[in-house]
């Protein structure tokens, strides 16, 4: 069984890069191939985003709890400086690249590129409408507003964090369940009631319950067992299958728990069942490229459409591995260049 001393001790967490992996791939399938495919679940690669959003609020708190075990305290400033220096500068190359692109083609695109560049710029997407290619930032907007959060209750209210906690996901949950299923706050961003911060929330609470001994034995024995990672998939799998057209409310609430459910039985234990797959060298490479992948993959999709419209009838797998191949290789490209300068800045923060 898994043991809490160890994984206090365990610094990098295995299985994690796996889990970004297939997070980013769902969703440059969901981009690249359109809807309509005979599984349902494959027209949901949306569910990528909540994937990410679970892994982050679970690392990035995770990290923080820790740093106050360590050093008693939490250093603020090199977490928002380790931050910017990681999210901001590709985040910004791409908006800028993406508003010089729409604004020399025109159409309809750079009538409103103008609009949704500044709102990307301020990571307020998740609240503004958007119809450009920069809408897809809207996940970096709600990201960035937890990070600036989030952390501030950890440093300035470590005894009440729980408690904000429980308020904050009970009232992401009433959001999405009151819209859904009573149609109240009909004029809701759709953040609020689609993904919501829920995924995100989820993350935290699993960072705390798997820091506190008492916490840890209790998931434990729910999902420290080595079936447990792929049990957890399948699950997944099954919820992501379920007949209805909107997954809005209480759908998206339960597979966004049996997100949560997956990252636990991956970081309990590192030889978890599904360790060997997420490990995989190309896999797990992808997922550490994965921020890099997400902003580009936009790009690389408009980049190949014009060669699958020559070639005709290109098969929806075919379109999709060129677009994940393409995006791929243009993350690496960004990461051992661009990205490079600013993250040995970052390492200078680290704590």
């Amino acid at each position: 069984m898994p043991n809490h001393a160890t994984y206090l001790a365990t610094r990098t967490f295995g299985c994690l890069d796996g889990l970004r992996a297939l997070a980013i791939v769902a969703v440059v399938w969901h981009h690249a191939v359109p809807a309509g495919t005979a599984v349902v679940a494959l027209d949901r690669g949306f569910l990528g985003v909540d994937l990410f959003f679970v892994v982050s609020g679970y690392l990035i708190v995770t990290l923080l709890l820790r740093e106050r075990a360590r050093r008693g305290r939490i250093d603020l400033r090199a977490f928002y400086m380790r931050r910017l220096l990681r999210i901001v500068p590709l985040n910004y190359a791409v908006i800028a690249a993406i508003w010089a692109l729409a604004t020399w083609r025109g159409g309809a695109q750079a009538a409103t590129i103008d609009h949704d560049a500044i709102a990307a710029l301020l990571y307020t997407t998740n609240w503004a409408a958007t119809s450009t290619m920069l809408a897809i930032t809207w996940s970096l907007a709600a990201e960035e507003q937890f990070y600036v959060v989030w952390p501030l209750v950890e440093r300035w209210l470590p005894g009440r964090a729980l408690a904000c906690w429980a308020a904050l996901t009970a009232a992401s949950a009433a959001l999405a369940v009151g819209h859904a299923h009573l149609g109240l706050w009909p004029g809701l961003p759709g953040m609020l009631w689609q993904t919501t911060f829920f995924p995100i929330l989820l993350g935290v609470g699993l960072a705390h319950a798997l820091h506190d001994p008492r916490g840890f034995r209790a998931l434990a024995a729910g999902l420290g067992h080595r079936a447990a990672a792929p049990v957890c998939l399948a699950a997944i799998a099954a919820a992501a299958s379920l007949p209805c057209d909107d997954l809005s409310g209480a759908p998206r609430l339960l597979l966004q728990t049996l997100f949560g459910a997956l990252v636990a039985a991956c970081v309990l234990r590192e030889d978890n069942g599904l360790r060997p797959a997420l490990a995989l060298r190309p896999v797990a490479r992808i997922g550490a490229v994965s921020y890099g992948v997400y902003l580009l993959h936009q790009l690389a999709i408009g980049a190949i459409e014009p060669l699958a419209r020559r070639a005709g009838d290109v098969p929806a797998a075919g379109r999709f591995l060129l677009a994940l191949l393409l995006s791929w290789l243009l993350a690496e490209a960004s990461f051992r260049t661009f990205e490079r300068w600013f993250l040995r800045h970052k390492d200078a923060w680290a704590r």
